[in-house]
């Protein structure tokens, strides 16, 4: 999906010459709503156990962590995100029967707004309006289908969010099949926005190469 970079190794899907071809056919899409994904480190190790910690057991302790580590990715690479004006996280659910009464991407979002200031501003420019099933752990079928169906219905752009002509920044805390970052992206390009990429905590391994 677009370019993907970990910790000093850039990257950038789908390219032609010396860069890393991508696996994924979504790269090759003309209408593809993503441009790039790029990701601080790999969804293993002492990374997983902590955002395993922060997102199911509430060690909200770690939010400054995610923030700094965000933070100091959007500072070392400063110019592969010098042309986007904001970032948004993934939005949470937080009406009755919600899985969390807290939103953990905005929670973080929130602590890295203190630290990116003016240089990146955060804005929740997508609303989630209702519950969905979660998609992890989730054969790839199930997890399209419900990211394209259940979870593409309950995004929305509120009426106030300036979007149209924007460039995006959509945070997310883990990339594993990229379908959630797609649906809000989708959300994001159909209220206007010019551009969308993904920033992420961590890349889940590929195994294989992504079937369209």
């Amino acid at each position: 999906m677009g370019a993907t970079g970990g910790p000093g190794r850039p990257g950038a899907v789908g390219a032609t010459g010396a860069r890393p071809v991508c696996r994924n056919s979504w790269c090759m899409a003309p209408d593809r709503p993503l441009e790039a994904v790029y990701w601080v480190g790999r969804y293993d190790g002492s990374l997983k156990k902590a955002i395993v910690a922060y997102k199911y057991r509430a060690d909200l302790r770690w939010a400054k962590v995610f923030a700094g580590l965000l933070h100091q990715f959007l500072v070392r690479h400063a110019t592969w995100f010098e042309e986007y004006a904001v970032l948004c996280p993934v939005p949470s659910f937080s009406g009755p029967l919600a899985r969390r009464c807290w939103g953990h991407l905005e929670l973080v979002c929130a602590e890295l707004s203190h630290l990116a200031s003016a240089g990146w501003p955060v804005q929740s420019l997508v609303v989630k309006t209702a519950e969905t099933d979660p998609l992890s752990a989730k054969q790839r079928r199930l997890r399209q289908a419900i990211a394209r169906q259940d979870l593409s219905r309950a995004l929305a752009v509120p009426k106030d969010a300036v979007v149209e002509g924007r460039r995006v920044i959509v945070v997310d805390d883990v990339c594993a099949s990229g379908e959630t970052l797609l649906a809000v992206s989708r959300a994001l390009r159909a209220a206007g926005a010019a551009e969308v990429s993904g920033l992420v905590l961590a890349r889940a391994s590929w195994r294989s190469p992504l079937p369209s």
